[in-house]
């Protein structure tokens, strides 16, 4: 797994300014300045198949299907395919309509980022300059990898990679953009060698529909021209692919195939299975921590509470709103403690735009809420599986044992991490991260990238902010943040020495390759995703509109 990188491309220019000192920018040059806006929009998102890829992984795609919207749907809620094949190598080249049809992606995903899609053109013996134009349309419709069939020679290898411009993977390592090269005649099988070595390219297929055409139906021969481009590629430690069903895909991963598109869901079953990839990679990848893993943004709202003894704000259980990390301030307008319910779990679980959510219990520490809303969101009807944060009280208010056991507690009763508020110095950061040893928790960090649960520690204090890089270097824990409410406060209102103090922990946290998570609003998100925070917290009202900016903005 890789881990945190502190450049990348959707987070453009990352302002770093201490709370007491005169203002440092630290810039990240993009990879490269590529040519048109879709490969912009392409090379600053996530692409699915170049993860795998660049891990050694095997790669399972399906064909589209119906070129409809509804058809788009179907296709990325299976979310055992890597990526969507896509062709308009004939008929009309219709964009519009793979642009309804990826919209219908968006939609069927569940909130989720969609798989990628492989756009298949026609082939570029019909004119350079059209294979060009055509690139340049997919990418800008959102295509992640361009299909370039009966591929025939170096020149329209260099042609299909330079296409892709840039952000074309593997000549670019931090590229996202994939190109697929199909060996389909036999001049192309002749000259493999020197197509599979073209400098950049990501994945070569030798086309079986095609090439038995090409030798007239000679199954004998065309197996042998798959088997010259498989082992050109082997050689070349390319990526080759084939096409293939249940019944023979185990024996092409076997032979060293590791591109596949698939014919049938059975297919990308059998093909996981035999690869070994579980269904448990499908989950690590959308959670919170493997979009973290990814560099993209995650995005949570605070568990709104019920009341005890009456209505929420506005007369409607469940609308309260919580405090902001660090705020300090329990619910405002309750009329009485807090409450929470399995029920108020399940309404969350049933959200696709939510990657977390934030059970705020720091004034009033509860572990019945702590085992319901946990309950709540692993129900049956869940979208996904949320990640469960729970903060508890700080140690300064309730010293270290107790704190000590809260964290063991909340893990144990279903939280997937624990926030700790108010860390005012290193020691205290390093009796935080004492605590879930303590619990024997799998701390998910920068010295143990697989791990699965999330410590988060706060920093809500001046002199806090002021050790912000000495407690970013204590090992151990996951996410870094600061508590700007509180910070704030203590500040006697100033929130511009807020804000210095914010992109301060920012800073440190991205150089530590920790994650940093920020309270927002459909005002800032956008912002706040741009200078580099990986987690976006909301208030539940108002969140839907926010996430979507968002999302949009983190290239999801």
């Amino acid at each position: 797994m890789r881990w945190l990188r502190p450049c990348s491309g959707s987070r453009g220019l990352r302002a770093a300014a201490h709370v007491f000192a005169a203002a440092a920018v630290a810039s990240c040059a993009p990879a490269g300045d590529a040519p048109g806006a879709g490969e912009a929009a392409s090379a600053t998102a996530a692409n699915r198949m170049v993860e795998l890829l660049s891990s050694g992984q095997p790669v399972f795609g399906i064909f589209s299907g119906e070129h409809t919207s509804e058809q788009g749907a179907r296709m990325a809620r299976n979310r055992e395919a890597d990526f969507v094949f896509y062709s308009l190598e004939s008929g009309p080249f219709d964009i519009p309509a793979m642009e309804a049809y990826m919209e219908g992606m968006g939609e069927g995903a569940g909130g989720y980022a969609p798989q990628p899609v492989a756009l298949r053109i026609p082939p570029i013996r019909d004119g350079a300059d059209s294979a060009r134009a055509r690139t340049r349309a997919g990418l800008d419709a959102g295509a992640r990898s361009i299909v370039y069939p009966h591929v025939e020679s170096v020149e329209e290898a260099e042609l299909a990679v330079g296409a892709l411009g840039e952000a074309a993977w593997p000549g670019n390592p931090d590229g996202n953009l994939v190109s697929i090269l199909l060996i389909e005649d036999r001049i192309g099988i002749e000259r493999a060698a020197e197509i599979v070595r073209t400098p950049g390219v990501s994945v070569v297929i030798p086309g079986p529909g095609d090439l038995r055409r090409a030798y007239e139906g000679d199954m004998e021969a065309v197996e042998a021209a798959i088997q010259t481009v498989l082992a050109e590629c082997l050689a070349a430690d390319v990526a080759c692919g084939i096409t293939a069903g249940p019944d023979d895909i185990g024996e092409r991963l076997d032979q060293g195939f590791r591109f596949f598109i698939v014919t049938s869901p059975e297919a990308l079953a059998v093909g996981r299975a035999h690869a070994g990839r579980a269904e448990a990679d499908v989950a690590r990848a959308t959670s919170t921590i493997g979009l973290w893993e990814r560099n993209l943004a995650a995005f949570g709202v605070f568990v709104p509470p019920e009341f005890a003894g009456g209505a929420g704000p506005g007369g409607r259980p469940g609308t309260g709103v919580e405090a902001e990390p660090g705020a300090g301030a329990g619910a405002r307008g309750q009329r009485g403690p807090p409450r929470y319910t399995v029920e108020g779990g399940r309404e969350l679980a049933r959200d696709p735009l939510l990657d977390f959510v934030f059970l705020n219990l720091e004034r009033n520490y509860d572990p019945d809420a702590v085992e319901a809303i946990a309950t709540g969101l692993r129900s049956p009807g869940a979208v996904g599986r949320k990640t469960l944060l729970v903060r508890i009280p700080s140690m300064e208010q309730d010293g270290e044992e107790a704190t000590r056991a809260r964290v063991r507690e909340a893990l144990e009763l279903g939280a997937d991490g624990v926030v700790l508020p108010h860390v005012r110095n290193v020691a205290e950061a390093r009796a935080a991260v004492g605590f879930f040893e303590d619990a024997g928790a799998d701390v998910w960090s920068p010295a143990n990238p697989d791990g699965t649960v999330i410590a988060m520690l706060m920093v809500e204090d001046p002199d806090a902010v002021a050790e912000a890089a000495a407690i970013a270097a204590v090992p151990g824990y996951s996410v870094l943040a600061c508590g700007i409410g509180s910070l704030t406060g203590a500040l006697g209102g100033d929130r511009e020495a807020a804000e210095q103090g914010n992109q301060a922990v920012l800073a440190e946290a991205t150089r530590a390759g920790l994650a940093d998570m920020i309270t927002a609003n459909a005002g800032d998100i956008e912002q706040r995703v741009e200078e580099g925070f990986l987690g976006l917290l909301m208030q539940v009202n108002g969140a839907e509109e926010a996430i979507r900016l968002g999302r949009q903005a983190a290239g999801r």
